[in-house]
């Protein structure tokens, strides 16, 4: 049986915790170690970085790990490094020697004092006790041992059933942290090639992702000649290919594994289902970057929709430690990995008129265990990027408030919000100048620089980072209400608006538009995460915030037209369509002429070629207007993607399936006579 892995809190001065640290892994191999601090020792013996670049080390595997807590402890760099640790391995913490202010790092104190009185492998030593070289160095031979668990075995067969059975069959492994998901895919990469394949895609966010899928590969093919992302053995190939250049390329495949799914955007996902008929998508659950359990909330219902008999399968077993580690359930509780959501079970007999609103402070969520892991497990759900950062945020930054939804004392729904605005005159004319940028400031500083709003520096925001309602209760307008609470709160104190930066779906802006928010801008970049672009939508409280809103919108109406020619071309036309019917253009601009000539085209043969500008100018204005709502959504598409975003003919024609330039146009033809009546 492995050992376990061991941990020891160090509390006091940076000098003496280094010194004990030293101690207590004299008998480590030093090669073996690595130590997170922002400041290197002169003539260190121990590779060091700063805790920024622990995410670089996803994929490597270390003897022991010291972690300099001493000045600051990033959450996300924490759950990172943890992962990192062979089982017998050590982690040794620099904690100070005197409690700071941090909420944050107070409860990481409180727990590791917990599980330290608990289990015999985790040991806190405060300055002045003594320090003895207490820590059994890890095992050459347990630390070289290559043999799959049983889960990997089922997953592995799993795997080799996607090439095998069915088309359009795809599976979803998921796994924690440390269960040897990556090394499934790699031994069953290898057994594909044995088995005579000749073609298999890792694709990844990264390469460095991919490493443990090559390593193992290389492992069960001996005579295999490994280059940076290509394995070969005889007529087998293994390549990493990144997912976009996967996307746009005509290579075809056996299989594609798609490692990190999580951290993919949808929409590229989404894509490689379309292209492929036989793929794996693997995804971390509790992971360092706290998107895995959203993830597979959410692409399950792609799935559902796109490739109904898709297979899932969960790996339980631990592999680089044993099934009791302490130091895994210690990240877990220290870090919120393992938050969940209320059961439904409590719920019953909800209504939603009985629920309460408040708004809740950090203390009172450091001292109330239940509530934080209830309020985390809600965004841990909701959103991919919630991440252990954002409890360090939820915890210790004076600008964040947090409100919550309870029903029977169990929270169903939670808000996370930031004050941002009142910006220096000086600094403000920066910022539109486009000589400024500030960390924060999301709105003001949007408004400033993208949307023109030269006084926009001046009013208060309070700006919405997350909101969640539990998933079982979502579709009880319980999102409504909790916002109609948040504007009454924001107005009672004084602010000028409210507002929202997110992903824009057609969902999500339908939801904020019910919540009567205004759209003033759609961000020109995608999101890395969900490969959507940001929508901006605010709600003005006050007389003066009401002008300033309704000049952005304005402003954003004025350009969507130019736009979908140039930055949005690749915009989703229902998307489009949805962002246009929030932005109120008409027909009056258009004058006696440009009616005959779109009669013309619509009911005899005018040509589409000498056209074409004012069917975009009548089109830019139907698109915002109801009628548009009655073309088909294929007609909808149709006007969208040849004449406001203008798409070549061709183009147009093979992604709805048309025939050729002349069915385009007949098409077209009979989408503008149905405008026209």
């Amino acid at each position: 049986m492995m050992t376990q892995r061991q941990c020891v809190f160090l509390k006091g001065d940076i000098d003496w915790g280094r010194n004990a640290a030293h101690t207590l892994l004299a008998s480590f191999d030093k090669q073996g170690v690595i130590y997170l601090s922002d400041y290197v020792e002169p003539d260190s013996v121990y590779q060091t970085i700063s805790q920024k670049q622990a995410q670089k080390q996803l994929g490597k595997e270390f003897d022991a790990v010291v972690f300099d807590a001493t000045t600051s402890l990033n959450a996300d760099s924490f759950g990172a490094i943890v992962g990192t640790i062979k089982a017998g391995g050590a982690l040794l913490v620099l904690l100070p020697k005197t409690m700071t202010e941090s909420l944050w790092l107070q409860r990481f104190s409180h727990i590791a004092d917990m599980f330290c009185s608990q289990n015999k492998s985790m040991q806190s030593i405060q300055q002045g006790d003594e320090v003895h070289s207490l820590l059994a160095p890890v095992s050459k031979l347990e630390s070289e041992k290559i043999i799959p668990t049983t889960d990997q075995t089922t997953a592995i067969n799993a795997i080799l059933h996607v090439v095998h059975g069915h088309r359009r069959r795809p599976l979803v492994l998921s796994a924690d942290r440390g269960r040897g998901k990556s090394a499934a895919l790699g031994m069953a990469a290898a057994e594909l090639i044995k088995q005579g394949k000749q073609s298999i895609i890792v694709t990844a966010p990264s390469l460095s992702c991919a490493e443990t899928i090559f390593s193992h590969a290389c492992y069960a093919l001996p005579d295999a000649t490994d280059a940076k992302g290509k394995l070969s053995s005889g007529n087998g190939l293994i390549q990493f290919i990144a997912p976009d250049l996967l996307i746009e390329s005509d290579i075809t495949a056996d299989i594609v594994l798609v490692d990190e799914a999580a951290a993919i955007p949808v929409q590229m996902l989404e894509q490689l289902l379309a292209k492929f008929s036989r793929l794996v998508f693997s995804s971390t659950i509790h992971g360092y970057e706290g998107t895995g359990k959203g993830f597979i909330v959410r692409f399950k219902q792609t799935l559902d929709e796109l490739t109904p008999s898709w297979k899932e399968f969960h790996i339980e077993q631990p592999v680089r430690w044993r099934e009791d580690d302490a130091l895994e359930k210690f990240s877990f509780d220290a870090l919120l990995l393992n938050a969940t959501p209320p059961t439904v079970e409590s719920m019953t007999g909800f209504e939603p008129s009985e629920c309460q609103f408040e708004q809740v402070g950090p203390r009172r969520l450091v001292s109330d265990e239940t509530m934080l892991r209830a309020l985390f497990g809600l965004l841990v759900q909701a959103h991919y990027r919630t991440r252990p950062s954002d409890l360090m945020m939820l915890l210790d930054r004076d600008d964040i408030s947090v409100y919550i939804m309870h029903f029977n004392g169990q929270i169903i729904a939670c808000s996370v919000c930031v004050e941002e605005g009142e910006l220096a005159p000086e600094l403000a004319d920066a910022i539109y100048c486009g000589e400024r940028r500030l960390n924060g400031h999301l709105l003001p500083q949007s408004l400033l620089a993208h949307t023109g709003m030269v006084d926009a520096g001046k009013y208060r925001y309070r700006r919405i980072i997350r909101i969640a309602v539990h998933p079982l209760l979502q579709g009880q307008t319980i999102g409504q209400q909790f916002v109609r609470h948040l504007l009454i709160s924001a107005t009672q104190d004084k602010k000028d608006f409210m507002g929202a930066s997110f992903a824009s779906s057609t969902e999500v802006i339908g939801f904020w538009h019910q919540c009567t928010f205004m759209p003033v801008r759609l961000g020109l970049q995608h999101d890395d995460v969900s490969g959507s672009h940001a929508m901006l939508m605010l709600k003005p409280l006050t007389q003066q915030a009401e002008m300033l809103a309704s000049q952005a919108v304005s402003r954003f109406t004025e350009q969507w037209s130019s736009l979908l020619q140039h930055e949005f071309q690749y915009l989703k036309p229902e998307l489009v369509t949805r962002i246009s019917q929030l932005l109120a253009r008409d027909t009056g601009l258009l004058s006696d002429s440009d009616w005959h000539e779109i009669k013309a085209f619509a009911y005899r043969q005018r040509g589409y070629d000498v056209c074409h500008y004012t069917l975009r100018q009548a089109i830019s204005a139907w698109v915002s207007q109801p009628v548009f709502l009655k073309l088909s959504s294929q007609h909808q598409a149709l006007c969208i993607l040849l004449v406001l975003q203008q798409h070549a003919v061709s183009e147009v024609a093979k992604r709805l399936s048309y025939r050729g330039k002349a069915e385009v146009i007949s098409e077209l033809r009979e989408a503008i006579s149905c405008l026209c009546q």
